[in-house]
């Protein structure tokens, strides 16, 4: 009987050990959280929040453990408890905010301390919170005594022997590994960083390539007025157009011209679709339905179409700097622009909504923050998934619209330094002679080829940036 009993209390007191051991540990947990000065950091902790249920959860286990050893008397303190921590354990799964999060793991801290208080002493268990306390007082006591002695913390109390008081440390928030340069080493994306990188040293020195022979730079010089093209020749590379403007000049300044359209046409864009997108995506309800009816209306007209509407209404001399062809140039793009924004404001909105549900923004909120902070300084930062594929892609289709406008004689000027234009006065030429078919090559294959793989590198940079940045299609 002894011996029963004996083991009776051995399994009160392991059982006691390991809940007393989720306790402390739980403690510990509820304290990190409680103490990041940022709630929205500290929100978006999710190993800590899932990690502080785990524990609420094995401490429901082992007070189920326990019924089964305790004796009568005790079963109702035990079930009362118990019934304590699931109803903390089960509401702080369901909160959506902070706040109540952190109430229901301290109820759940509370109902498992006055258990302990009121078990423990009986099954002759001495939990640790009592010999920490203990070990401060023989410290305090030997101190005044004069005894040498490390006043160490609770790992010293912990009986070394014992595995199940050894403690438990908080988890490390340890970056996952990543191949950050073979990420990138992807064929099609190197590719495109390699094109848009000749492209880039053309445009950057051009001034030294093609020197500018007049106070307008984006003019190419003409070399006589001969009717018809001339072969390459030292002097001139691609050899001259009709009229004797020089291919080499214009597809290098062609190229500066190409980058300030297209990364002009492309930001504009970007600007006023990320700003739709975060009101309309965080707001909701009449903002957001009111801005997705207005960005249906500008889907509804193809670009085209409208910035030949653009050109009616307007007209060449309404707006530009120098009017005439300048001012036809100014309303192509901003027109572009007006009617491109749209596919920017539907994938940050997208972003947005699924972010607005997570439990960073709701702890922000709860604290007091302000739509605009919330907006500026924590959702944003965490809803460019896409947009930079989408603007990559954009800045060739971009360049190759454009061109497509000036080759209609739509844009431009006599002269312009455009491989669009380029093309335009090369239109005439792109059938030879009976003899040779291909005898002016020049005239248009050195734009359509600028053309094509100014468009074909954003292109590739646009795919590989897809590739990186999707976790479903990264090599594993």
């Amino acid at each position: 009987m002894d011996r029963s009993d004996d083991s009776q209390r051995e399994a009160v007191s392991r059982s006691l050990a390991h809940l007393d051991l989720y306790y402390h540990s739980l403690r510990l947990m509820g304290q990190k959280l409680l103490s990041v000065a940022d709630r929205s950091t500290a929100a978006s902790s999710g190993v800590l929040y899932e990690r502080c249920l785990q524990l609420g959860k094995e401490c429901s286990s082992t007070l189920r453990l326990l019924r089964v050893h305790l004796d009568a008397e005790d079963l109702g303190l035990c079930e009362s408890t118990l019934n304590r921590v699931n109803l903390g354990v089960d509401r702080a799964s369901r909160a959506r905010e902070h706040a109540p999060y952190m109430v229901n793991i301290w109820r759940v801290l509370e109902a498992v301390a006055e258990f302990q208080v009121g078990i423990a002493s009986k099954y002759g268990y001495e939990t640790l919170s009592e010999r920490v306390e203990l070990e401060r007082a023989l410290v305090g006591r030997d101190a005044t005594v004069g005894t040498v002695r490390p006043a160490r913390a609770q790992a010293e109390v912990v009986p070394a022997g014992v595995d199940a008081f050894k403690p438990i440390p908080l988890p490390a928030f340890r970056r996952p590994r990543r191949r950050r340069i073979q990420r990138f080493l992807r064929p099609g994306l190197v590719a495109g960083i390699l094109i848009v990188v000749a492209f880039v040293v053309v445009s950057l020195a051009a001034p030294v390539i093609a020197p500018p022979e007049g106070e307008d730079a984006y003019t190419i010089p003409e070399d006589g007025y001969g009717l018809q093209p001339r072969p390459p020749r030292p002097g001139y590379p691609l050899g001259t157009t009709e009229r004797s403007f020089d291919v080499f000049y214009g597809i290098v300044w062609g190229t500066h011209l190409a980058f300030r359209i297209g990364l002009s046409v492309t930001v504009g864009r970007a600007l006023i679709g990320v700003i739709v997108g975060l009101v309309s995506g965080y707001y909701g309800g009449f903002p957001d339905a009111l801005m997705m009816r207005i960005t249906d209306a500008f889907l509804a007209f193809p670009i085209v179409p409208a910035t030949l509407l653009m050109l009616t209404f307007f007209g060449p001399t309404r707006l530009g700097r120098a009017g005439g062809e300048s001012g036809v140039d100014s309303i192509i793009i901003l027109s572009l622009i007006l009617f491109g924004w749209m596919q920017y404001a539907r994938l940050v909105r997208g972003n947005v909504l699924a972010e607005r549900a997570k439990q960073y923004v709701e702890a922000a909120v709860s604290i007091g923050a302000r739509a605009p902070h919330v907006i500026f300084r924590h959702v944003l930062p965490n809803v460019p998934q896409g947009l930079f594929v989408l603007v990559a892609s954009d800045i060739g289709a971009m360049v190759v619209l454009v061109a497509v406008f000036t080759f209609l004689g739509l844009a431009g000027r006599r002269g312009l330094a455009d491989w669009g234009w380029l093309l335009y006065v090369g239109r005439n030429w792109i059938i030879g002679t009976p003899s040779n078919a291909f005898q002016y090559w020049y005239t248009y294959l050195p734009p359509i080829a600028a053309i094509v793989l100014f468009s074909v590198g954003w292109n590739l940079i646009g795919d590989g940036l897809r590739d990186v940045l999707d976790p479903r299609l990264r090599w594993r």
